[in-house]
Formats: structure tokens, sequence, C-alpha cells
């Protein structure tokens, strides 16, 4: 399993709540995407990991964009799916990342924001190769990954409703390495500062 479970029971535990937290679209995460879509073929077809409370999705459609929901935790997924979103319960270490829209075809891109610094470090290029496989010659991948050393546990909420998260950070060089070694080629890697130090690296990489 690519995520620490305590991580994912704490997602599972407030899916509602967390996705009310998160439904502001931060002003970053929107010129990701619009440079995301750029380039894509008008209906193409994206596999989401970690779609949450489906913010980015339903952005990713407005643009014309065709998008898989996916997620590791079954609270997300379940309230995709009582929203009237199609959503799949997927770990993108262990699944099979195969379209089920599209038998043998690969994904257009890849859009996974903010949520594979859950992914162990041992883990991340297995996840990254993985990614690629399922990407057709050039498609796209964003990936974004909080900036910093090692990794750290951070906890939220309250007695009743503890959240604890466990999250790898990285530094520029280091992840270029990966997404290169896992058949990404990078073109950008850009810093954002989201709320105070909420620093973040965001990725724009195409399919070797």
């Amino acid at each position: 399993m690519s995520t620490d479970r305590d991580t994912v029971r704490s997602y599972d535990a407030v899916a509602a709540e967390y996705a009310a937290e998160a439904a502001v679209m931060p002003e970053w995460v929107a010129t990701e995407i619009d440079v995301f879509v750029t380039g894509l073929p008008g209906s193409g077809r994206v596999l989401e990991i970690g779609s949450g409370g489906g913010r980015d999705a339903l952005e990713l459609e407005k643009r014309g964009i065709s998008v898989r929901r996916t997620d590791i935790s079954k609270g997300f997924v379940e309230l995709l799916r009582e929203s009237g979103f199609e959503a799949d319960l997927l770990d993108p270490l262990t699944d099979d990342l195969a379209d089920p829209q599209r038998p043998g075809m690969q994904y257009d891109g890849i859009w996974a924001c903010a949520c594979l610094i859950h992914v162990a470090r041992e883990d991340f290029g297995t996840v990254l190769g993985r990614l690629a496989e399922a990407t057709r010659t050039g498609g796209k991948l964003h990936v974004s990954v909080r900036e910093g050393e090692g990794e750290d546990v951070s906890t939220h909420g309250s007695a009743a409703a503890p959240r604890r998260y466990v999250e790898t950070y990285w530094r520029e060089p280091a992840l270029r390495s990966a997404l290169t070694d896992a058949g990404w080629i990078v073109s950008n890697v850009i810093p954002y500062v989201g709320k105070p130090h909420d620093r973040w690296l965001s990725v724009r990489a195409n399919r070797a």
C-alpha cells in the first residue's frame, strides 16, 4: 500500500468536512490546470489520482476534459458517488490503472495534485513509473509535492476526530531525478507558497 493506513483512515473519517475545507480553488492550482489542459486533445482522457472532494475534476471538465476520478480513501469515493459522479477506489502503487471506459487505451494525462505527498519515498518512483506506463507517449503529467527535507507526521482535528497524516517532502533535484528515472520528461518544476510556510513544488512533465 503506497499510503500510510492512518492517513487513509483520517481521510475516510472526515471526507465531507475535508472536501468543504478544500472547496475553494487556490490560485496556483488554477494556474496549473490552465497549463495542463493546453495541448491536450479537446476531449482528452485524464486519470486523476487523489480526487478528494472532486474540486479539480470539475474544473478540468469545464475545459472539456474527460476525467476518471479515483482515490485511495473509501470515504472520498463514497462522497463522490453520493454526489452523482463515477469514482473508483484505487491505490496507484498496487491496483490496475487501466481505464475501464477505454479498454486497451492509455490516458492522455495524469493529474495528481497534492496527493502523492502521502506516498512513501521508497515507493514514489514505482508509482511514477506505473503512471507513466498508463500514459500515452507525449501525454501530460501534473504532480505537486511539499517542498522540504525528510518526512513528517502532521496532526489536525480534535480529540473526538483526530487526523494523522504522514507526509514526504522533496527537494527539486531529487524530484526531477525520480521523475526522469520513471519515464517522464520534466519541463518545469515551479515553487509555490500556499498558506504561510506551506511550500509546494509543482511539476509539469510529459511522457517520454
